[in-house]
């Protein structure tokens, strides 16, 4: 598990490509009402992208709970189902209580129309902000 996460860090220091990654991401819309919170399950065909900002294309985002409608999901305890825009779907199936786990450490799997996933605990770094949406990552899933 610990080389998991060092091996991850060293790939990102070095600039290599971390290939894909889906993270689960709790959000917030700024309006006249406030914040307003929801959640979205993120693609990065290149998750270094995950770290510097880039907000997914419309097809990479999936919304899981709309602004004011539901707030921040559950991500924890049960298997949750996305469909994409762009028509493939992604189910995490996360641990109940790995909310509580360590950051980098393995919470449960996901899978889409083509491969298995591990999912770990991230540590709500800032995904993007573009001023309207602000989304950080709760969790972030790589291929097995």
């Amino acid at each position: 598990m610990q080389f998991t996460i060092f091996a991850s860090l060293a790939m990102l220091a070095l600039g290599v490509s971390a290939g894909e990654g889906i993270h689960l991401a709790n959000c917030y819309q700024n309006s006249a009402l406030g914040q307003i919170p929801y959640s979205k399950m993120l693609y990065y065909p290149d998750d270094a992208q995950a770290n510097q900002g880039v907000v997914p294309s419309t097809n990479n985002q999936c919304w899981v709970t709309s602004p004011g409608a539901g707030g921040w999901k559950v991500w924890e305890g049960s298997a949750i189902t996305c469909n994409f825009p762009s028509n493939t779907f992604f189910t995490s199936d996360l641990q109940g209580g790995a909310g509580g786990y360590s950051v980098g450490q393995y919470a449960g799997s996901g899978k889409n129309n083509y491969k298995n996933y591990n999912c770990y605990r991230d540590n709500n770094h800032d995904l993007y902000n573009d001023g309207t949406h602000r989304c950080w990552s709760v969790y972030y899933c790589l291929a097995a």
